[in-house]
């Protein structure tokens, strides 16, 4: 850890019931929808530890992204969805919505037979309606060689939403920072999790 933090961020019955959540995911006893609701519900809720749970839960899984190379493929793609999810309904915003949009486009950059970049496409899937949000996010998945020759549907996808949302796209100050604080900050000058 840093100098100066605490080494143990959660109390260890907060670990252990957000531990217990992601087995049930990656068990497939609860699916990711009810997780999604399960976890709007804990973000919202005036109960501070279901607020702990909460922060414990997405701590981890962005804790956990530098050991997804390492996932077997099934429990990637869950991941993928998962982490998808969370940008879709909003549960991530601000810093954490930066990084975790920074992820999912390193995961599309790598080698589109890897495990990550299939982990990768799982997420954006997942948020894609929201893209139009982020043009120069757009634009930076537009760069990416093999998605524009193998994921011709995200490409038209993406060019269709900003298209639709023109105005938008002239929001984007160079570097992916949107002119009117609205969106992400830009990923490159977001902290590690």
């Amino acid at each position: 850890g840093q100098p100066g933090q605490p080494t143990a961020l959660f109390a260890p019955d907060i670990e252990e019931e957000a531990n217990s959540h992601f087995q049930r995911i990656y068990t497939s006893e609860i699916e990711i929808e009810r997780v999604i609701q399960m976890l709007k519900g804990f973000k919202a809720s005036v109960n501070q530890r279901e607020q702990e749970v909460f922060a414990c839960m997405i701590h981890n899984l962005f804790d956990e992204y530098r050991f997804f190379p390492r996932y077997p493929e099934r429990e990637l793609l869950i991941t993928g969805k998962l982490f998808g999810s969370l940008i879709q309904h909003q549960l991530v915003s601000s810093i954490t919505l930066g990084i975790a949009l920074r992820y999912v486009l390193e995961a599309l950059r790598k080698h589109n037979r890897t495990n990550m970049f299939k982990f990768g496409m799982c997420a954006l899937e997942q948020f894609k309606s929201r893209l139009v949000e982020w043009p120069q996010y757009c634009h930076h998945i537009n760069q990416i060689s093999h998605i524009r020759e193998s994921h011709k549907d995200i490409i038209d996808y993406i060019q269709r939403a900003l298209a639709r949302g023109n105005v938008t796209a002239g929001g984007d100050a160079p570097g992916g920072q949107p002119s009117q604080g609205d969106g992400p900050p830009p990923a490159a000058r977001a902290p590690g999790p």
